[in-house]
């Protein structure tokens, strides 16, 4: 090995270490609280920081995962909602035609 590859082997950054080892990465709940708004304080600025001024990769996999799950979870409960609306317009039409 010459010292070209050596010096690249050993040349890093203890940025290039914390995001490589998820160090500073906030637990996934933390996310979710995040954001569904329930962080306040030094933990919703830390939180605000990573995913935005850090832009961490990782992380911000994670918050549009957590997005897409709820936005999931919300679907049928929508389309339920829609359905007993129509069933019950169409009751209450028929009530008044007779």
């Amino acid at each position: 090995m010459n010292s070209d590859e050596i010096d690249a082997k050993l040349s890093f950054t203890v940025a290039s270490v914390w995001r490589r080892e998820r160090i500073s990465c906030p637990h996934p709940h933390l996310l979710q609280s995040w954001l569904q708004a329930g962080l306040s304080g030094g933990a919703k600025e830390f939180v605000d920081f990573h995913l935005r001024e850090s832009q961490c990769p990782y992380c911000n996999a994670v918050v549009e995962e957590l997005r897409a799950r709820d936005d999931q979870a919300k679907q049928p409960v929508l389309e339920d909602l829609r359905d007993r609306l129509l069933r019950s317009t169409a009751a209450a039409l028929r009530r008044s035609r007779a």
